[in-house]
């Protein structure tokens, strides 16, 4: 009779535990998922810094078109040699990054990631003692050091600024740049994907 009764005392505790505690659920969680909105965050990752220098070399003529004829007549002409410092920084943006091949179990997945491109090129302005541009020279040919007015001069100076500018861009946008830009880029987020538990093959488009 006793035994009996521990048993069903022991069903009365279970009862009444269950009922005060509730039934126990077991969490499973997913696998979790690859940082991607982490890198979205991150906008434009920069990677190369690219320091530039070169001697432009500009003219802006002065002539007098012929009445009649297709042709006109030298009058002369400005020359400046400017000397243009800048830099331009080129980076990957990526909030354009996407995933394919994703494989919770195994944790790894290919990250696709846009070509980096130039994101700022700029022409220093600074002094030259704190290495900025300057004009090397300026020269005046024809008529134009007897004509009143630097109109011509600052036509000249401003087309020499602006083909730095230019030219700055174009050095950014070389081969050389955007694989060097690919590599660190490459060198930056592998490891954090690591870090993480995930392995990432990283596929570069156009």
């Amino acid at each position: 009779m006793t035994k009996h009764l521990s048993v069903i005392g022991a069903l009365a505790l279970g009862a009444i535990a269950m009922w005060i505690f509730g039934p126990q659920k077991i969490e499973v969680r997913p696998p979790p998922q690859a940082p991607l909105m982490s890198l979205e965050q991150m906008g434009h990752l920069v990677s190369v810094k690219v320091n530039y220098s070169n001697v432009i070399e500009s003219f802006e003529k002065r002539a007098q078109d012929i009445p009649g004829t297709p042709w006109e007549l030298r009058l002369g002409g400005t020359k400046v040699l400017l000397v243009a410092r800048g830099d331009c920084l080129v980076g990957t943006d990526l909030r354009l990054a996407k995933y394919q091949e994703v494989d919770q179990s195994k944790r790894s997945a290919d990250l696709v990631l846009p070509a980096p491109q130039t994101i700022s090129a700029r022409v220093n302005h600074a002094s030259r003692e704190n290495g900025g541009s300057y004009f090397y020279a300026i020269t005046n040919s024809g008529i134009e050091p007897i004509v009143p007015g630097s109109n011509n001069q600052t036509k000249a100076t401003d087309t020499a600024l602006r083909q730095a500018e230019q030219d700055i861009a174009k050095v950014c946008s070389g081969v050389d740049v955007i694989a060097t830009a690919k590599k660190n880029t490459e060198a930056i987020l592998l490891p954090t994907f690591s870090a993480s538990g995930w392995k990432i093959n990283i596929r570069w488009i156009n």
